[in-house]
């Protein structure tokens, strides 16, 4: 904290709120002895995280330009453009100064939470196997980040797919399960519950072709139609009706609102790397 510019009253403030605690386990049978605390932060404070994220803060001033590097509370994602041999010698280099920034700041990492993602359309002739802590990093066509699918073409197919299914689920329970049948009712239940789903993140994997828009309406569109004294009305006299507008409308006020915050620095997205003058 000293050397982010805390004065001496803050850190000692600080210092007696983390130093001299004790902790035991508690069970249905019984309990531990009191044992000290030596390290850590106090779950479920409010200066937990902040104080968390001071600790963790120094990792980003180990990589160079090529190397981006992302934090999200203990989350870490490092990912650089590698077109040779070269690059991915570097890039495990970074993965092996994670290691020792762990190591020297006692953070255990979790190997079976770390996976690798290589996006691109091309086939290459260089390895492209990393080791972390000395075991082989497992090479994955999709993983999940921030919940959000994310896949080794950025298609976002396998998200789309994912969220459509869940979505129809919950608006199938919210008309078995509601005993109000009134429309307007079932509506606000269907704005609440089911359209938060498919717009989470939107501007990230906003889809271009029809078959997924269509996908992703096929929602909306299925649960107004089952609506009582709908179902014969055509969906967009659906939609007027119950004051509802297309989710590609939807879609596209979201990353409308995100090139409006990047342009204006209202958000952590450079404008040069989205675009151009």
């Amino acid at each position: 904290m000293r050397a982010y510019g805390f004065g001496d009253k803050v850190v000692n403030l600080i210092s007696s709120f983390l130093i001299g605690r004790i902790q035991r386990v508690m069970l249905p049978n019984g309990f531990s002895s009191w044992r000290p605390v030596g390290s850590g932060v106090p779950q479920g404070s409010v200066l937990g995280p902040l104080l968390f994220l001071l600790y963790i803060n120094d990792i980003v001033d180990m990589f160079t330009d090529n190397v981006a590097i992302k934090l999200f509370a203990d989350d870490i994602k490092i990912y650089m453009e590698i077109d040779n041999t070269s690059q991915a010698v570097r890039f495990q280099d970074s993965i092996n100064s994670i290691v020792n920034w762990a190591e020297t700041w006692q953070l255990k990492l979790s190997y079976s939470k770390c996976q690798h993602l290589r996006v691109s359309l091309r086939i290459t002739n260089f390895p492209s196997t990393y080791l972390l802590c000395g075991n082989v990093l497992p090479s994955v066509q999709e993983c999940r980040d921030l919940g959000v699918s994310v896949d080794h073409t950025l298609c976002f197919t396998g998200h789309i797919c994912n969220i459509v299914a869940k979505a129809k689920q919950r608006s199938s329970q919210i008309l078995r399960f509601f005993l109000s049948k009134d429309p307007e009712v079932l509506t606000k239940a269907f704005v609440v519950y089911v359209r938060p789903i498919l717009e989470y993140s939107s501007p990230v994997w906003s889809p271009s072709t029809v078959t997924w828009i269509n996908k992703l309406e096929s929602v909306q569109r299925s649960f107004t139609k089952r609506l009582p004294g709908l179902h014969k009305l055509s969906y967009e006299t659906r939609l007027k009706r119950l004051g509802l507008e297309r989710l590609e409308i939807r879609r596209l006020h979201a990353d409308l609102t995100m090139c409006f915050k990047i342009v204006h620095n209202l958000v952590n997205a450079p404008f040069d790397q989205f675009f151009l003058n």
